[in-house]
């Protein structure tokens, strides 16, 4: 009789523990898809178009025009493949070598088409090599083609697509801005594009504002690059600060260079297929810069909890031949503040050269296997209800273990 008692006792036990853990009630384990901050992230990256290779006098052309790039197809199957939900891609100029050449822009399609098959959409800024027409011979092209006329047959973009904008999530604005247009030696924007730009911000109602544009508005590779910088800086930097601009993604400069001036982050992104450049003119480094000259593109995060948005961007730098990346640089931007730090691998040597002139140039040591996981955009809670008299569910088995086997003594006795 003992033995029949026990086993029921048992078997209660079993029954109520199953009860607990698998009811469909108040008191199940819940699992939610919603996490505790809104998460998305996007790619920012610039100059993929096709490397020069050699000038061809009997073809007169480069060696390497109307040609795929491998390096440019390499790092967007790289970006499609750890990214699976990446929302966009903005581009900061220069897709191709010759902007009025079709056929550049068919090699160029050709090698994005892992993005395209994936339905990625991209957000494109006029570069230089857009208004040039065709090649002429080593740095020298035709007319300028000062319409856009080719270059805005392949985009399909808001706005006149020469310069637009646009909100995303109801969280940030980007602006992206024209400036090739009028570029004769200098940045000599149109009365209409500033009217527009001066008018887009003045009607944005979102607090973070992201700028994007071709050339920067500080450079660190030559001469002729810094005198560039300073004539578009002279023109943006003053909207910029009136407005509230936090953020800005730029080209041109074929490397990674990060600079905080005036409270605004700026990050040139030139590194997605163009041959590579350094850092020849130091004149206007400051401390605290960041300058990588690889081959990169930049992850972009973007959270928002209890209403702060912050924005994470991770350097991820591409190794061609092994096809992986790995973190270089991390720093993070909000509305109005921004916090950065500098993040490099432990396996990656780093070290930091003085130049004559006492600034730093950073290089490094790439870890052969070093790869970079990027979080999905959605996270995993557990949600509890507490409509049980707020008991922890390993109690309440004791609680009611206990009732049972009371009970089943009794009945063992009776």
């Amino acid at each position: 009789m003992k033995d029949k008692w026990l086993l029921l006792s048992v078997s209660s036990l079993i029954i109520v523990s199953s009860w607990l853990v698998f009811s469909p009630g108040n008191n199940s384990i819940q699992i939610s898809n919603e996490s505790v901050s809104d998460m998305w992230h996007f790619i920012a990256l610039g100059d993929s178009r096709q490397q020069f290779g050699y000038w061809d006098d009997e073809l007169q052309h480069y060696s390497q025009d109307n040609k795929t790039n491998p390096i440019r197809r390499a790092i967007i199957n790289s970006i499609i493949e750890d990214n699976p939900n990446l929302e966009f891609i903005v581009h900061t100029g220069d897709m191709v070598c010759s902007g009025g050449e079709q056929d550049d822009w068919d090699r160029y399609f050709e090698d994005i088409e892992n993005a395209t098959k994936n339905n990625v959409t991209f957000y494109y800024a006029v570069g230089n090599h857009e208004r040039y027409t065709y090649a002429l011979g080593p740095g020298f092209w035709g007319p300028p083609d000062e319409n856009f006329t080719t270059y805005l047959t392949n985009v399909e973009l808001p706005g006149n697509e020469r310069y637009y904008s646009f909100n995303y999530k109801d969280q940030i604005h980007f602006i992206i801005v024209n400036t090739e247009e009028n570029w004769d030696h200098g940045f000599d924007i149109t009365s209409d594009q500033e009217t527009w730009i001066i008018n887009d911000l003045e009607n944005n109602s979102l607090d973070f504002i992201v700028a994007v544009f071709h050339r920067p508005c500080y450079s660190v590779r030559d001469s002729g690059r810094v005198w560039d910088a300073n004539q578009v800086r002279n023109v943006l930097e003053p909207i910029f600060l009136q407005y509230g601009v936090d953020l800005v993604f730029s080209g041109h400069d074929h490397y990674y260079y990060r600079t905080i001036r005036n409270g605004i982050t700026y990050i040139t992104t030139g590194g997605a297929g163009a041959e590579l450049a350094l850092n020849n003119d130091l004149s206007e480094w400051q401390e605290g810069d960041v300058f990588y000259s690889e081959y990169h593109y930049c992850n972009v995060t973007v959270t928002e909890a209890e209403g702060n948005l912050t924005m994470t961007i991770d350097t991820l730098i591409f190794n061609e031949t092994t096809k992986s990346t790995y973190l270089v640089d991390s720093c993070m931007v909000r509305p109005s503040t921004t916090i950065t730090t500098t993040t490099e691998p432990t396996t990656t040597t780093t070290e930091v050269l003085t130049t004559t002139t006492g600034i730093p140039t950073i290089t490094t040591k790439e870890p052969p296997t070093t790869t970079i996981d990027i979080p999905t955009t959605t996270t995993t809670e557990i949600e509890t209800s507490t409509s049980l008299n707020a008991i922890p569910n390993p109690l309440i088995l004791l609680i009611l273990g206990l009732i049972v086997i009371i009970i089943c003594k009794k009945g063992s006795k009776g």
